[in-house]
């Protein structure tokens, strides 16, 4: 893929417990860092769009590196796509309000399903897949779980593959 052709990048990768498992809290911050720094490279490259599922972890993250990149680049899009209606209702109470924070933020909210059903993030990291020209991940490599599904259609789609783990 050329340059000239990044219009859209969509966010996968893990929640929060798996990112820190073994690892210290900072690297948090460090992730949000290598994020916003993707974002800005990606943005010189002609990407004005960036999807996000909004999951609890590497998603909101993201999220908020987008929204903090709009302080330099007002064109940059947030697109929250959201799998269903209470995505958030097992979030923990700090991370329910940067949700809403975030959903405020977005230039535009995809509300996949009014409810839960099996399937339903399967749903929207398919929909992740086929909006984004670049994937930004943040995957530890192993085989299981919703990013590496996500990972594993992306390599199907021949996607680009920006993987952020260390």
């Amino acid at each position: 893929m050329t340059a000239n052709n990044i219009h859209s990048a969509a966010f996968t990768g893990h929640r929060k417990e798996r990112i820190l498992q073994n690892s210290e809290p900072c690297l948090l911050g460090q992730i949000q860092l290598a994020i916003i720094e993707q974002v800005e490279q990606l943005y010189k490259q002609g990407c004005r769009t960036f999807y996000c599922g909004m999951a609890e972890g590497f998603d909101m993250l993201a999220a908020s590196a987008v929204v903090a990149c709009k302080w330099q680049f007002q064109d940059i899009r947030l697109v929250a796509v959201v799998p269903f209606r209470n995505q958030s209702a097992r979030y923990e109470p700090l991370d329910k309000m940067h949700y809403q924070v975030l959903l405020h933020e977005a230039d535009e909210v995809i509300m996949l399903s009014e409810y839960y059903y099996r399937g339903c993030f399967h749903r929207r990291n398919d929909y992740l897949v086929e909006q984004a020209d670049v994937m930004i991940a943040y995957w530890d490599n192993i085989f299981k779980g919703g990013t590496f599904y996500t990972i594993k259609k992306a390599q199907q789609a021949e996607k680009t593959i920006i993987n952020l783990y260390k």
